[in-house]
């Protein structure tokens, strides 16, 4: 493996690796850094790596949509389908203006929805050790 490509086969180990759960966690922090990234690339005029980054973020948003479990939790779906449905319309408006303060209230919303994830996940895998303690 050559050098350059070790970080992302870390990543791959990662994901390929990683509780289905936390797979959630970290689709939601790449959210948050990939909406970073265009934040970085509008304040240089770098556009393609704007574009680039609102790209990905775009697709984050859209897999999450698509992972939903209607038939675990049909509200709780239905409102997360949401969410990352207003979300999405709103990378896009930032993609279109390159408006700033959007962009930094997107990127607000995605970091309390990846900091909501986590809790979620920390708080189930509590409970999950407590139920195997004797």
């Amino acid at each position: 493996m050559r050098v350059a490509r070790a970080p992302q086969a870390y990543q791959q180990t990662q994901v390929l690796g990683s509780d289905p759960r936390q797979l959630v966690v970290l689709m939601c922090q790449a959210l948050v850094r990939f909406l970073e990234r265009a934040d970085r690339a509008i304040r240089r005029e770098d556009f393609e790596a704007k574009a680039e980054a609102l790209f990905r973020a775009q697709s984050v948003l859209s897999e999450l949509g698509c992972s939903l479990d209607a038939a675990a939790g049909s509200d709780l779906a239905a409102n997360l389908r949401r969410l990352y449905a207003g979300l999405a319309r709103r990378i896009a408006e930032v993609d279109l203006s390159d408006d700033l303060e959007l962009l930094g209230e997107v990127t607000a919303s995605a970091r309390r929805l990846a900091e909501t994830w986590e809790e979620a996940l920390r708080l189930c895998l509590e409970a999950e050790r407590e139920q195997r303690a004797p």
